[in-house]
């Protein structure tokens, strides 16, 4: 099965590229303290809503990633301007704020930055600190906003993986019970999931989440947004299962593991779980986007992650509150891209999986 599904990976463009990016972006997620060159907090005074200002090449210093220095003019609508023929080194490997790598190995190594003291117009504004890098740009505080989405992936792209185990193990549990054993029991699960469903999930979502506890702190908001988004994402699976559950369990292999007195959860779990496991690895792939979505939005409506940590539907809220800075500061968008990204990889890896998996979709060769 492996080769059959890297086969069709090279076959599509598509899911060849989203395998690539989705890979990209867990890997700079587990490595985020090394890859950003900033904590998501450290912020650089004099630098607030500061645009990108990495660049490539420059008379000075030639082809080479450089910083172009810039001067704050308007502090209304903070506008910058480029100083002439002033421009910084980008380093590798340059010793910045300690961290400690997967919150074991103390380390003070980043991935890029500059060795040149931190200062505006000659005086040096902070002694302890370098000239800053924004790849992005920064936000409204001055904080490098390519370090805060590395960060703030941490949340959005973990937050998928973990609703997704949560919701489907209850759509195992209760669509495992109601096609098994039927009867009253699978009537009242049914309507118990049907009541989820017949509610929109988005205003599901939002009553769940304001009508508890606001005074949450940020690990706290996260398992909630998480427990939220799982209890209102498992009935829809659920009768999925149920339904091919009911189906399976007629087949000659079910009735002999019942004749031997083989214990009920036992079969559900060893014997028919696996007959649908194509069918659960397709939904993984196709829930997680969704579950990613959630938390945005949530986030984005000041009722999820809220600030000093970091979500990318958390930047989105903060950033982007008007139009006006939305013209003024279109890098504000990125989180937004990145989330567009991580939003069509799993799609089309989803895809490809159910073409390998489902037969119904299955390629002719």
């Amino acid at each position: 099965m492996g080769s059959l599904i890297l086969s069709r990976l090279f076959k599509r463009p598509a899911a060849l590229i989203s395998a690539v990016l989705l890979l990209l972006l867990y890997t700079s997620m587990i490595f985020a303290e090394f890859l950003a060159p900033y904590t998501a907090t450290a912020s650089f005074r004099g630098h607030n809503y500061h645009p990108p200002s990495l660049v490539w090449y420059s008379k000075t210093l030639g082809f080479r990633p450089q910083v172009q220095k810039r001067v704050l003019v308007d502090q209304i609508t903070w506008k910058y301007a480029r100083i002439k023929d002033e421009y910084v080194p980008v380093r590798f490997f340059v010793k910045g704020d300690e961290y400690r790598l997967f919150g074991l190995i103390p380390m003070s190594r980043h991935l890029f930055g500059t060795d040149e003291p931190y200062a505006i117009g000659g005086t040096v504004i902070d002694a302890q600190r370098e000239y800053p890098v924004f790849i992005f740009g920064a936000d409204h505080m001055g904080r490098d906003l390519f370090s805060r989405i590395l960060y703030g992936s941490r949340i959005s792209l973990t937050v998928g993986f973990i609703g997704v185990f949560i919701s489907l193990t209850l759509a195992i549990i209760f669509g495992g019970l109601a096609g098994y054993y039927g009867g009253a029991v699978d009537w009242f699960i049914m309507r118990f999931a049907e009541f989820f469903i017949l509610v929109p999930g988005l205003y599901m979502i939002l009553f769940l989440r304001s009508v508890l506890s606001s005074s949450l702190n940020s690990g706290q908001s996260f398992i909630l947004i998480t427990v939220i988004l799982s209890f209102v994402g498992w009935p829809g699976t659920a009768r999925m299962l149920r339904g091919m559950i009911h189906s399976i369990k007629r087949e000659d292999f079910i009735v002999a593991a019942q004749l031997q007195g083989i214990p009920s959860l036992v079969i559900i779990f060893r014997h028919i779980i696996p007959q649908i496991s194509s069918i659960i690895i397709i939904n993984i792939a196709l829930s997680i986007p969704g579950f990613i979505l959630g938390e945005t939005v949530l986030s984005y409506l000041g009722l999820g992650i809220v600030d000093p940590a970091v979500s990318w539907g958390a930047l989105l809220n903060k950033e982007i509150s008007t139009l006006n800075n939305l013209r003024s500061f279109p890098w504000f968008l990125i989180p937004g891209l990145y989330l567009l990204i991580t939003t069509l990889s799993f799609n089309f890896m989803g895809d490809l999986l159910r073409d390998v998996f489902d037969p119904y979709f299955r390629e002719k060769k």
